[in-house]
């Protein structure tokens, strides 16, 4: 889906609080900050990244570069953040898997626990499961009753293999005893082009909202906490009590040891930039909700979901 970029028009002296803030930035070095995104420009993760750097650049001052390091799920771009120099001017953008799960799956380089400063989380993302519009399943009861009536014959995609999507589905099928048949796709966009075309029965994605707002497909369940913007009466995973009910989240992170006046900068600057109206047109863009946490409340969600995901990974069987 084409994405736009949302420049930021307010001025130093119109942003609450921002001197004491903005004063901070000589923390930095003068040429400014980059942020690495471990995705390829044009996606979702690119424009949570562009609203981040472009409120640092038009309401702080301080200039912020992208860094595009697409491949291997992200986890070149983390372990590039992890041997960074501590001084804020090489961050990324966080997105779940290569932090969360990729570490139970594969080797890689670096301790989600123990080598990253995780700065402030500041946009969520809904990840529903959803059907077609002309589906038989009217509902997430109805999808399972059928799946548990027909062991394997349910065909279901994820927009990432071995994603935190994934993982929570199959944790919550475990639960209601059912078997169903996987299919991997390499992202969303094709996961829903399969199901489009009858293929698939079902998606599991954050890229709902254009085929939702044309009449495409039909919502059934949220995989995460937060009830969903446009139908709140739609389940979640926490409301039916399954394993793993994690928030999408995007936020900033960064390498080991980085100053408290750099936390605290980046801190204040997200949590003013969510009140902002261009916020507002990003979160529209993006089909996301406000969600914002300090670094404290940042780093404990991150930890507490890579341990709860490893968990269910492990009785899953899901280790190559």
């Amino acid at each position: 889906m084409n994405r736009r970029t949302f420049l930021v028009g307010s001025a130093i002296a119109a942003c609450p609080g921002s001197y004491t803030a903005y004063a901070r930035a000589s923390a930095y070095p003068r040429d400014g900050a980059t942020i690495v995104v471990g995705f390829a420009a044009g996606g979702a993760g690119d424009l949570a990244a562009r609203m981040a750097a472009n409120y640092a650049k038009s309401a702080r001052g301080l200039p912020v570069a992208l860094d595009y390091r697409p491949g291997a799920g992200g986890t070149i771009a983390t372990d590039q953040v992890r041997r960074a120099p501590p001084d804020g001017t090489v961050l990324s953008l966080f997105s779940p898997s290569p932090i969360v799960v990729a570490p139970h799956l594969q080797e890689v380089p670096y301790d989600p626990a123990a080598d990253f400063t995780y700065l402030a989380c500041y946009a969520g993302i809904s990840i529903p499961a959803f059907v077609r519009s002309d589906s038989a399943f009217q509902s997430w009861d109805g999808l399972l009753d059928y799946a548990r009536a027909n062991p394997g014959k349910l065909r279901w995609a994820t927009a990432a293999p071995r994603g935190v999507a994934h993982i929570a589905t199959e944790a919550a099928f475990r639960q209601e005893s059912i078997t169903a048949a996987f299919v991997p796709f390499n992202g969303g966009a094709e996961a829903i082009t399969a199901l489009l075309g009858g293929h698939i029965d079902m998606v599991v994605s954050s890229d709902y909202g254009p085929h939702l707002e044309g009449g495409a497909v039909r919502l059934l369940v949220e995989t995460g906490p937060t009830p969903i913007a446009e139908r709140p009466d739609l389940p979640t995973f926490t409301q039916r009590g399954y394993p793993i009910a994690i928030s999408a989240f995007y936020g900033l992170f960064g390498p080991p040891g980085l100053p408290p006046e750099v936390v605290s900068w980046w801190e204040n600057a997200l949590e003013e930039m969510t009140q902002s109206a261009d916020y507002q047109t990003f979160l529209r863009t993006l089909h996301g909700y406000r969600l914002f946490q300090d670094s404290a409340s940042f780093t404990k969600t991150v930890v507490e979901a890579y341990r709860a995901v490893g968990s269910q990974i492990d009785i899953l069987g899901l280790k190559p």
